[in-house]
């Protein structure tokens, strides 16, 4: 609802906020019509809050067979090498150093740990990948810790938490039983790596993604 004698929002305070747009005359006719410019612009204008993860890269001697597998099964085979997600994407207004400084907190926790990837993993009958045989009770923890404090809002609790690399993702359900059999040749194979370090990535879209701070492990 809109009333004639309020102040139409300045023109020139539109300006400021984007050269992009030519600023707005006001227009006694339709006060209202001005009113609701000025807002889609402002709506238009707010920056989008950046989407971030935790995750960890491993180091495997052996992982040309999973690079092979995840190339042809996995959509982010070919954008972002195999990793084990700690923190799921979520937007947030933390900033890089407030949330770099959450994940310091907690991982300096653990000392570097030992983790082997073996035998197969999947959820909704949609995902593969491989489970976690050796490291699994420190990775749940650290995944446990990090959804506290600024990231607890952003935990889902009705998933139960396993750590894993995912290996591919069945594109329609009856692709998923071949799929499993298709992962065997990968998911029988040991993967040996030491954790080090975590990354915290920031996803600008389905296809780009940057490294944005590795935060190290105590030694």
């Amino acid at each position: 609802m809109c009333a004639a004698q309020q102040r139409i929002r300045s023109p020139t305070r539109v300006h400021r906020r984007s050269t992009s747009f030519p600023a707005l005359r006001p227009s006694a006719a339709s006060p209202c019509a001005e009113r609701a410019v000025s807002r889609k612009l402002t709506y238009i204008l707010r920056p989008t809050l950046p989407r971030r993860a935790v995750v960890w890269f491993p180091t495997f001697s052996n992982v040309a067979a999973i690079d092979r597998f995840r190339g042809q099964y996995d959509p982010l085979g070919n954008v972002m090498p195999p990793h084990l997600t700690l923190v799921f994407p979520f937007h947030s207004r933390l900033t890089l150093d407030q949330l770099t400084a959450h994940v310091q907190k907690v991982v300096r926790a653990w000392p570097a740990f030992p983790a082997v990837m073996n035998g197969l993993w999947s959820a909704q009958n949609e995902f593969v990948g491989l489970g976690t045989q050796v490291g699994r009770d420190a990775f749940t923890e650290m995944h446990d810790r990090l959804y506290r404090g600024p990231l607890a809002e952003f935990l889902r609790p009705e998933f139960e938490y396993e750590p894993h690399i995912t290996l591919g993702r069945a594109a329609q359900p009856n692709q998923f039983d071949a799929l499993i059999r298709n992962a065997a040749v990968v998911t029988r194979a040991s993967y040996r790596g030491l954790v080090k370090n975590v990354s915290i990535i920031t996803l600008e879209s389905e296809r780009e993604w940057t490294r944005d701070r590795e935060v190290a492990l105590t030694f």
